[in-house]
């Protein structure tokens, strides 16, 4: 039992560490955010990568994921390189941090899958408050529907994916109307 508690306290001290970084909008907050979410899960031992485990229906959800962004870089040319970086410094870092380890840790320490999902997109829509303002709130949504995405086929990388490609629709279609 004494192990189970600390493994659960390096958890809220890993989301501690993650949230003491994110509260502030500084130079360098994006490098370090990204690093902290790479690195953090590696610090908690408990920590068990998430199983790929690949078979054709994983690998067609890749495919349609892969191919709808590279229909709208085709589509607007000059967001190829906001794409590639959105996938890999934005949508890799914070799912693999929030879904595939922030959230599952949860679910292992006892909480139901539907609450895991609730906090995770709670501290997911807190991290964007500094650089986002109000807006950051809106991004619980699409955090519960990645949640509930990885919950239903465990599935990192399409989850990835699909955070990948919803910000490039944002970024592209949606962000001139809100001002920001």
């Amino acid at each position: 039992m004494r192990n189970h508690l600390s493994r659960n306290h390096l958890l809220i001290i890993n989301g501690a560490i993650l949230t003491g970084c994110a509260v502030f909008d500084y130079a360098w907050r994006t490098t370090i955010l990204t690093g902290l979410m790479l690195i953090l899960p590696f610090i908690d031992r408990s920590f068990a990568l998430p199983q790929l485990n690949i078979n054709a229906k994983k690998i067609a959800r890749w495919l349609v994921c892969i191919f709808l962004i590279l229909i709208l870089v085709t589509i607007e040319n000059d967001y190829k390189l906001i794409a590639l970086s959105t996938l890999l410094l934005t949508a890799l870092p914070e799912e693999w941090f929030f879904r595939g380890y922030f959230m599952t840790r949860l679910e292992k320490s006892g909480l139901q899958p539907y609450h895991a999902n609730i906090i995770t997109s709670v501290f997911f829509s807190l991290l964007h408050l500094p650089t986002q303002g109000l807006w950051g709130i809106s991004v619980f949504v699409p955090s519960m529907i990645y949640g509930w995405i990885y919950q239903r086929y465990n599935d990192i990388v399409t989850v990835i994916l699909l955070h990948g490609l919803s910000n490039l629709i944002f970024i592209i279609y949606i962000k001139h109307y809100l001002n920001m």
